[in-house]
C-alpha cells in the first residue's frame, strides 16, 4: 500500500521547515548561502528516496516492513555484490553486472543516451551530502565493516542488519512502520549534515 501523496508532501514540508530552523546553526560554521541551499536540496532528495525505499521493501503493501521483508532485501543486496560468491564483500570483488535485462525500445535507448550525453557535457556540481548505500561495496564497508578490516563477512553483515532493524523498531513490535523508518534515517541524515557542514566550512 503506497503512502498517500498528501502524507509525503506534508513530511517534506516539515522537513523544509526543520532546515529553515537549522539555518542559524549552519551559518555558525560559515557555510556560504549556496552551500546551505545545496545541503537543503540534497536532504530533501534523500528523504524522497526514503519514501521510495520503504515502498520497495514493503512487498505485501501492508504499510509495514516485517523482519522477513527486511532480511530478504538484505540477502539480495549482499548476494548481488558478492560476485565471487565467497561470502565476503571487499574491494577485490569484481564489479557486478547491471541488474536485469535492458528491455527499452531502441528509440528510447537512443533518446536516453542522448540526454545522458548532454548531462555529462555540462559541469556537474559535486554532492556535499554523501550517505553510504547498500548499492555499492564501498557503502557496505562504511555501514557494516565493524572490525575495520576492509571486508564484510556474511556473519558480520547479518549481525549489522539485525542491529539496524532493532534500532529502527522504536516501539519493539518487530515491524517497521513508515514513521519509524523515515525518522531513523532522518536522524542519521542530520548527523551527516552536521559533519558535512563542519568539514565544508573548514575547507572554505
Amino acid at each position: 500500500m503506497n503512502k498517500p501523496p498528501l502524507f509525503t508532501t506534508l513530511f517534506l514540508a516539515l522537513s523544509s521547515a526543520y532546515l529553515a530552523g537549522c539555518s542559524s546553526t549552519v551559518s555558525k560554521v560559515e557555510l556560504t548561502a549556496a552551500q546551505q541551499q545545496q545541503l537543503s536540496a540534497e536532504r530533501a532528495g534523500h528523504l524522497r528516496q526514503t519514501h521510495v525505499r520503504f515502498n520497495a521493501l514493503d512487498k505485501d503493501e501492508d504499510g509495514y516492513i516485517s523482519r522477513a521483508e527486511f532480511s530478504r532485501s538484505g540477502d539480495r543486496a549482499f548476494g548481488y555484490l558478492d560476485t565471487n560468491k565467497d561470502g565476503v564483500l571487499s574491494a577485490a570483488d569484481p564489479k557486478p553486472a547491471p541488474r536485469g535485462e535492458d528491455t527499452r525500445a531502441e528509440q528510447t535507448k537512443a533518446e536516453q543516451n542522448r540526454q545522458q550525453a548532454q548531462r555529462a557535457a555540462q559541469p556537474r556540481r559535486e554532492r556535499l551530502l554523501q550517505m553510504p548505500t547498500t548499492h555499492s561495496v564501498q557503502g557496505m564497508l562504511a555501514m557494516y565493516d565493524s572490525n575495520n578490516d576492509g571486508s564484510v563477512s556474511l556473519a558480520e553483515y547479518e549481525q549489522g542488519r539485525g542491529a539496524q532493524f532493532v534500532a529502527v523498531d522504536s516501539n519493539r513490535d518487530a515491524m517497521l512502520s513508515y514513521d519509524e523508518y523515515v525518522s531513523e534515517f532522518a536522524g542519521r541524515l542530520d548527523q551527516q549534515i552536521a559533519r558535512t557542514a563542519n568539514n565544508t566550512a573548514d575547507s572554505n
